[in-house]
């Protein structure tokens, strides 16, 4: 065996190594969807849901807390926030609260003078701890406490890598390191 092949080989091995051990973060999706809303407070007709939600990050684990949003598509009485508009409120064991940040992702207050929401839900095993929201114009009224829920990750189209496609270059280089037959 050349220098050459030998050390190509022994980097073949050392990279794909490396690689089969490195986590890659992937984008996860979750759907939301409630309805139902109690409304606290001057009864507005009409504003009870049914509301859809979109949310996608980037995370290795589902487990670890979100630590940007990649995209939001979310729709409340005729208002569509943009990612702009949305924050991270905070992030407990499994929870995440995120809302809008016109006045702190963490509080909604119904004084009609702003569009607001905040959703609580569970990233690891989907599910809407809570939900609320205002709306502009809409004075002394928050709604809140929808009677259902729905949580559920969508599959992405962005596979993750195999194992197999890593050890790949690995099996590769051994391959040049076996010794070839010559005829006498």
């Amino acid at each position: 065996m050349s220098f050459t092949s030998s050390v190509f080989t022994r980097a073949a091995v050392v990279l794909a190594l490396s690689l089969g051990g490195t986590a890659f973060a992937a984008p996860v999706t979750l759907e939301l969807k409630a309805s139902g809303f109690t409304n606290a407070g001057t009864q507005y007709p009409g504003f009870n849901g049914e509301i859809d939600a979109r949310l996608s990050w980037d995370t290795v684990n589902k487990a670890d807390p979100i630590a940007s949003i990649l995209s939001i598509d979310i729709e409340i009485a005729g208002h569509q926030y943009t990612l702009a508009e949305v924050g991270i409120a905070n992030q407990g064991t499994t929870q995440t609260a995120i809302g809008a940040i016109v006045r702190g992702a963490n509080a909604v207050v119904g004084d009609g003078a702003v569009n607001d929401f905040l959703i609580v839900f569970d990233r690891v095993n989907p599910a809407i701890t809570a939900f609320a929201y205002s709306i502009q114009g809409k004075t002394n009224a928050i709604w809140w406490n929808p009677v259902n829920t729905s949580a559920a990750f969508v599959t992405n189209s962005v596979p993750e890598p195999s194992t197999l496609a890593l050890l790949l270059p690995a099996l590769a280089g051994l391959a040049f390191r076996h010794p070839r037959l010559t005829k006498a």
